[in-house]
């Protein structure tokens, strides 16, 4: 009987162990400031982290510009020579809404701005110059850098639809055939097969397969006409994820055939964006994702952003868990993830703070 007693006991004790590891290593995985803002320095608009050193991180801000960190962000540096700045009461400052960087040539940068369209860096952001040939002071919104060819250029604007630009005829074409709506909120590459890409637009999704001569909908099964953001599972790119305003999360697992939603009501959430409020009435509670990425090594881990924080999946979209310890401010208006482990998620909030989440 004693024997038998030690040995609950001992059960017991290895039990409570675990539960105490457990519980610990939970706490420990919280969001860490890494960047203040200030008044004159808005949210950021996409983070970018250097394709050879993890530690510099380039922001595309709301009205500070361009500020690049070289030490995982302890330390930032304005990189706005060049650039145009803005200057009308509220919204003066350099506004940078999108910007992607050259992997086969890291000093090679390219930035969509509010109102003054494209501009181009060969020296890390040393200088910008305007590269706005049948482009004009557009307002971009999303842009990325073909995977194979370094050469092309893609462009979404807010409401002028998608460009392509190609280093062998410097201007930029204008690529909207069988597109529905011009209003581009995201843009994804397959890297796997570069002729098919994904926007979200103000009216669901379309795709090309021929690297943007042609788009058709691919939009099946959404439920909301404004798609915010878009993300591509690395490992299965038939798979993928859009957050919506008024509808939530939905994936597809069939390459935009047919998309589901997950995650319900979680999402619930007063919007902030003001493009979508009718003037003179106050917006109502609705489902809203703004952000969404894919965990790169570990792709059942989803992250997903709205006014209300930061949600994290483990098993591919079918339950979430809300992980905002450490969040001073849960309006979170950018997500990123690095691409090696051990993986860090960057959230940039609406009072321009940058935070820094480690999986552990």
């Amino acid at each position: 009987m004693r024997e038998n007693r030690v040995a609950i006991w001992r059960a017991c004790w290895v039990l409570c162990v675990l539960i105490m590891v457990f519980c610990s290593s939970a706490q420990a995985a919280e969001w860490k400031l890494i960047a203040e803002g200030s008044r004159g320095e808005g949210w950021v608009n996409q983070l970018v982290i250097h394709p050879t050193n993890a530690n510099t991180l380039i922001a595309a801000t709301e009205g500070a510009g361009v500020l690049v960190s070289e030490d995982g962000g302890s330390t930032w540096a304005a990189k706005n020579e060049g650039l145009t700045e803005a200057a009308e009461g509220t919204v003066s400052g350099y506004h940078v809404r999108c910007l992607t960087i050259d992997s086969t040539r890291p000093g090679v940068m390219y930035l969509g701005m509010a109102a003054f369209g494209v501009f181009k860096t060969d020296d890390d952001g040393a200088t910008w110059k305007p590269m706005n040939e049948r482009l004009g002071d557009t307002f971009t919104k999303v842009m990325a850098i073909h995977p194979d060819k370094p050469d092309i250029v893609y462009l979404g604007t807010d409401g002028g639809g998608m460009y392509r630009y190609k280093i062998s005829s410097p201007e930029w074409e204008e690529i909207i055939e069988g597109m529905k709506n011009t209003y581009i909120r995201a843009l994804v590459i397959d890297p796997k097969n570069p002729n098919v890409m994904y926007v979200g637009t103000n009216s669901a999704i379309s795709k090309t397969t021929n690297g943007g001569d042609s788009w058709a909908p691919a939009g099946n099964g959404l439920t909301s006409r404004y798609d915010l953001c878009l993300a591509m599972d690395p490992k299965n790119t038939n798979v993928l994820y859009t957050g919506t305003d008024g509808a939530g999360l939905f994936k597809t697992e069939d390459g935009g055939e047919n998309w589901v939603a997950v995650g319900g009501e979680i999402w619930m959430t007063k919007s902030t964006a003001d493009e979508f409020a009718v003037p003179g009435e106050e917006l109502q509670p609705a489902p809203l994702v703004s952000s969404v990425v894919v965990n790169p090594v570990n792709t059942d881990i989803v992250y997903a952003g709205n006014p209300s924080g930061v949600f994290r999946s483990a098993d591919a979209g079918q339950t979430w868990e809300q992980i905002n310890a450490g969040l001073s401010n849960t309006e979170v208006k950018s997500l990123t993830v690095t691409s090696a482990a051990p993986v860090t998620v960057y959230a940039g909030t609406a009072d321009g703070k940058l935070f820094a989440y480690t999986e552990e």
